[in-house]
């Protein structure tokens, strides 16, 4: 092999890497779409915390999540499933194979669109609620002239977001399972998509 095809052979395994990366990461991606709409629309979206695993500032309910998904990734064992599939990913796509096609940007637009679905079905329960106090406290300042809208609402607003969030987080980590678990999965596809299968 000469020197043109050793860098050919490391360009494309840097590439299957770095997609398998960024599927393996899209969990994270999710949720940090969530806890910014959770944020948002609970009144949250002024405190910004370090994330220690992250190196930028987030707001609470996103190292919430984040800290939740860790914590089942590994207690669902799927962080051993994920070495498995990359394992695997090897018959499907041999050390230097792998092009570059329309079909991997399909599927890695899908991915990407599944990963805003996932953050918004996450963030639902409390979006509404921001929702439904917006539009209460605008029929109340419609009514009642005399009530500062703006600065009752936000205290009711990070009430109700805070509740909803805590009180819902059981259904969150079950879209957050489910969304885990589909990962070594979307991994092997990937690996399949990228080999031009």
């Amino acid at each position: 092999l000469g020197m043109g095809d050793m860098v050919g052979i490391v360009f494309f395994e840097l590439c299957a890497g770095v997609l398998m990366g960024l599927v393996c990461r899209m969990v994270f991606y999710a949720l940090e779409i969530a806890g910014l709409r959770i944020s948002t629309d609970s009144g949250l979206f002024i405190t910004m915390n370090f994330a220690g695993m992250e190196g930028i500032p987030q707001q609470a309910p996103s190292i919430i999540l984040f800290l939740l998904a860790s914590i089942m990734l590994v207690a669902m064992n799927v962080h051993y499933l994920i070495i498995e599939t990359v394992q695997a990913s090897y018959q499907l796509l041999p050390i230097g194979g792998g092009e570059f096609h329309g079909g991997l940007i399909n599927h890695l637009g899908a991915l990407i669109g599944k990963v805003f679905l996932m953050g918004v079905m996450i963030s639902s329960p409390v979006m509404a609620t921001g929702f439904l106090v917006n539009f209460i406290m605008a029929l109340m300042g419609r009514a009642v002239s005399k009530i500062n809208v703006f600065a009752e609402s936000f205290s009711i607003r990070l009430m109700c977001g805070i509740g909803i969030f805590g009180a819902t987080i059981a259904l969150m980590a079950e879209y957050i399972a489910n969304f885990i678990r589909s990962i070594p999965n979307a991994l092997l596809i990937t690996a399949r998509v990228f080999a031009g299968n």
